[in-house]
C-alpha cells in the first residue's frame, strides 16, 4: 500500500484531536484548545507525508495508523487502548457472552495442538470431538505442528459457515474427519454453581461481566437455595471485570435497598459523573464470602469494595488487581473502537482503589504488584476509610481481602514444564491405553455430571505409573529441563492435576474444579470463615435497618 498512509488516518486524526482535548489544561480557553489541536494534526498529517514519501520500506497505513493511535492513548493510562476492526468485532462479542467458532477449547501440549474440552451443546460436540484429540489438518491445511493459537484463527468464522477438521485420537488407527458448521458459542459469567458443603452454595463468577451475568447469578442463587443453600461463597477470582452496570445489577442482590454502591467521577463538565445505588435490594440476609485475587478487577472490585465496605460479607484471598477507571467505547470510523478512561470510581466510603501507574511502565503496572513481588505484601496504603461498622479499609492499592490467603491455582515455571508431560499421560490414560486403569476409558464427555468423590480417584499404581511415564518422557525430552528430583518434589501438584485432567476429560473443567476443591487453599478457607462472615452480616443487617428506621422517622 505504498505511499497511502497520508491519506487514509482519518480515525488516527480524529483521536489525536480527542486526546488533544483531553490533556488540554482546563484553563486554556476553547479557541485555544481549536489551535492546539489543528497545529498537532498538521503536524501529524506533515509526519505521515514525509513517512510515505521518504521512508525506505512501503508504508502500511492501516498498521501504522494503529501504532500511532494506540501510542497516543498509552501516553494517557493504562486501560485506554485501541482495537482495530477485527479486534472490536471480538471485544463486542465477548461483551455479548457468545462468540462464533466451533465451541471448544484447545491448547498447545509438547508443540502439537490438542482438544483440550469440547463446550456443551456446541458443534465440537456434536460432531464427537473429545479430549486429548490432535487435530492435524482443518480445511486440508497441515495443522500438525501447529501452535493452538494459529489453529485458533482456522477455527473462528461466521455463524453457519463449514469447516472441514481432521483429528488423530488414541486407540483409533485412522484419522477421524468431521465437517462442522460453526455457531455461536455462549460464554457465561458464571462458569459453575454447585453445594460445595451442605448449606453452603458455591457461585463461580470468574469469566467477567457482560451482558447476562446479572440474570446468572439471580439463577445460580435461586437454583442453590432449592437445593438447600443458607450460605454463599461468590467466586470472582480472575474475573477482569466488564460492564459496570452489571458490578451495580449483582450488588443489587445482594445489598440492602438504599445504599450506595459505586459513585463515578470524570472531568468536570462532561457529564460523566454518577452515583448508583441499590434500588430494589436483597430479601434476606445470608451469610456471605467472596473470594478474590490478584487478577479481579474493576467490576470484580466494585462488588468486592461495596461488599466490603458495608460489611455485607467476608473477602477472602489476594489483593485485588487495583483498576479503578472507568472506560467508554467510542466507534471509529473505520470500524474499529477508541477505548477511552473517562472517569475514576470509588467505593461506598470514598476509596479509589487504583493503583499507581505514574512511572509508566506497563510490565511493572500489569506484572510487579509491589517492590517484593510478594502478593500477599502489605499494599501501597495511600487512603484510609472506614466501613459501616467502623472497621478500617484502605484504598490506593486495590481491595485488600480481610483474609489474606495465597492462592494455589498459580503453577510454577516448573509446573508449567510438566503440565506438557501430565497431560499426555492423562491422554493416555482416558484412551484406555494404561493397563493397570483400563476402567479410566472415557467414551466421551458427559455433562451435567453429579459429581461424586469416588470417583475417578487416583491410586498408589496409578501414581507409580504416572511417575515412570514422567521420567521417561522428560528424559526423551531434555529440553523441558525435568529432573526425577523436579517430579518427586511436584507430587502432590502432579496429583492433584491428574486428577482434573481425567475430570475434565469425563465430564468438563467446570466439574473437574468441583472435584478438586480440597486442594483450594482459597474456597477451603472461604469455608472455614463462614460462622464469621454470618456473624457480619447479622451485625450489619441490624446497623442498616436500623438506620434506615431512624431516616424514615
Amino acid at each position: 500500500m505504498k505511499n497511502q498512509f497520508q491519506k487514509v488516518s482519518l480515525s488516527g486524526l480524529l483521536a489525536l484531536t480527542l486526546a488533544v482535548a483531553l490533556i488540554a489544561p482546563s484553563l486554556v480557553s476553547a479557541q485555544q484548545e481549536t489551535v492546539t489541536a489543528r497545529r498537532i494534526s498538521e503536524d501529524y498529517q506533515k509526519a505521515a507525508d514525509i513517512i510515505g514519501k521518504y521512508h525506505f520500506a512501503e508504508i502500511d497505513d492501516e498498521t501504522m495508523s494503529k501504532a500511532a493511535i494506540s501510542g497516543m492513548l498509552k501516553t494517557l493510562d493504562p486501560h485506554s487502548d485501541y482495537l482495530d476492526p477485527k479486534s472490536f468485532k471480538e471485544f463486542n462479542e465477548k461483551q455479548q457472552s457468545q462468540y462464533f467458532g466451533i465451541g471448544a477449547m484447545i491448547g498447545t501440549r509438547h508443540k502439537v495442538t490438542y482438544v483440550l474440552e469440547p463446550f456443551k451443546g456446541s458443534p465440537a460436540s456434536r460432531a464427537g470431538l473429545r479430549y486429548g484429540d490432535h487435530i492435524v489438518a482443518v480445511d486440508g491445511k497441515d495443522t500438525s505442528e501447529w501452535s493452538s493459537d494459529k489453529v485458533r484463527q482456522l477455527l473462528l468464522g461466521e455463524r453457519g459457515t463449514q469447516i472441514n477438521v481432521t483429528v488423530k485420537r488414541l486407540g483409533v488407527a485412522e484419522p477421524i474427519k468431521v465437517t462442522i458448521t460453526r455457531d455461536g458459542i455462549p460464554r457465561p459469567s458464571v462458569r459453575s454453581y454447585y453445594m460445595v458443603k451442605p448449606g453452603i452454595g458455591y457461585v463461580g463468577l470468574t469469566e467477567g461481566f457482560q451482558a447476562t451475568t446479572s440474570r446468572e447469578v439471580a439463577v445460580a442463587i435461586a437454583n442453590l437455595r432449592e437445593q438447600g443453600a443458607e450460605s454463599f461463597i461468590l467466586d470472582l477470582r480472575g474475573n477482569g471485570g466488564g460492564y459496570l452496570d452489571q458490578g451495580v445489577r449483582v450488588c443489587d442482590q445482594l445489598l440492602q435497598r438504599g445504599q450506595r454502591i459505586v459513585t463515578q467521577k470524570g472531568r468536570t463538565g462532561l457529564g460523566f459523573d454518577e452515583e448508583y445505588y441499590v434500588r430494589i435490594g436483597a430479601s434476606e440476609n445470608f451469610p456471605l464470602v467472596v473470594l478474590v485475587d490478584r487478577q479481579s478487577a474493576s467490576a470484580s472490585e466494585i462488588v468486592a469494595g461495596a461488599i466490603q465496605d458495608h460489611d455485607r460479607g467476608l473477602i477472602i484471598g489476594e489483593q485485588t488487581f487495583g483498576k479503578g477507571l472507568v472506560q467508554r467505547i467510542f466507534p471509529l470510523v473505520n470500524s474499529g473502537g477508541l477505548i477511552l478512561t473517562i472517569a475514576h470510581y470509588y467505593t461506598p466510603s470514598g476509596r479509589l482503589i487504583q493503583r499507581d501507574y505514574s512511572n509508566g511502565s506497563l510490565f511493572e503496572y500489569y506484572y510487579r504488584r509491589n517492590a517484593s513481588g510478594d502478593p500477599l505484601a502489605p499494599p501501597k496504603r495511600t487512603d484510609e476509610r472506614k466501613t459501616d461498622l467502623g472497621r478500617t479499609v484502605y484504598g490506593g492499592g486495590g481491595i485488600e481481602p480481610d483474609f489474606k490467603v495465597e492462592s494455589s491455582e498459580y503453577m510454577t515455571p516448573m509446573q508449567l514444564r510438566l503440565s506438557h508431560g501430565i497431560f499426555l499421560f492423562a491422554r493416555d490414560l482416558v484412551a484406555g491405553q494404561v493397563a493397570i486403569a483400563a476402567n479410566f476409558k472415557v467414551n466421551g464427555l458427559e455433562y451435567d455430571h453429579k459429581l461424586k468423590p469416588t470417583e475417578f480417584v487416583i491410586t498408589d499404581p496409578i501414581l507409580k505409573a504416572q511417575r515412570e511415564f514422567l521420567v521417561k518422557f522428560y528424559a526423551d525430552n531434555p529440553e523441558y529441563g525435568v529432573t526425577p528430583a523436579a517430579i518427586d518434589e511436584n507430587a502432590k501438584w502432579l496429583h492433584r492435576q491428574l486428577r482434573y485432567e481425567v475430570l475434565t476429560a469425563a465430564y468438563g473443567s467446570d466439574r473437574a474444579q468441583q472435584g478438586i476443591v480440597d486442594w483450594d487453599t482459597i474456597l477451603q478457607k472461604g469455608i472455614s470463615e463462614m460462622p464469621a462472615a454470618a456473624d457480619l452480616a447479622t451485625r450489619s443487617w441490624k446497623r442498616n435497618s436500623a438506620t434506615s428506621r431512624q431516616g424514615e422517622k
